[in-house]
């Protein structure tokens, strides 16, 4: 197997994976989830109570969204954020495709030259 086909395999076998796209939106106290390091990574999403987030099923598109009580009765604009996050979610993925689309391409091209 040639290594452009090896690496191309591998890609897909990672993207096959990545099949849902999160987003949080957390109101209060939050904490950090640290590396070994002791450095902050990422935000630990159940970490607060009052929080607002979504899973966004890139294979199908479905969108779930679930918020506390104060998300329905206080926190409209923190709503309109969110949805706002939502939809630059979807811009970054379309992106990455678009991406990955021009990498494999170049490789392939590479690889061709090559042979």
């Amino acid at each position: 197997m040639s290594e452009k086909n090896t690496f191309i395999d591998k890609a897909i076998e990672e993207l096959s994976k990545l099949t849902r796209l999160e987003i949080h939106t957390l109101v209060g106290n939050y904490t950090f989830v640290q590396n070994a390091g002791g450095e902050n990574t990422v935000i630990k999403n159940d970490s607060t109570a009052d929080r607002m987030s979504s899973q966004i099923n890139l294979l199908t598109g479905d969108i779930t969204t679930a918020m506390t009580d104060k998300f329905v009765t206080e926190y409209k604009e923190l709503r309109e954020y969110h949805t706002s996050r939502e939809k630059e979610g979807h811009e970054i993925i379309e992106k990455n495709i678009k991406i990955l689309k021009s990498i494999v391409e170049t490789i392939s091209d590479l690889t061709d030259k090559k042979d």
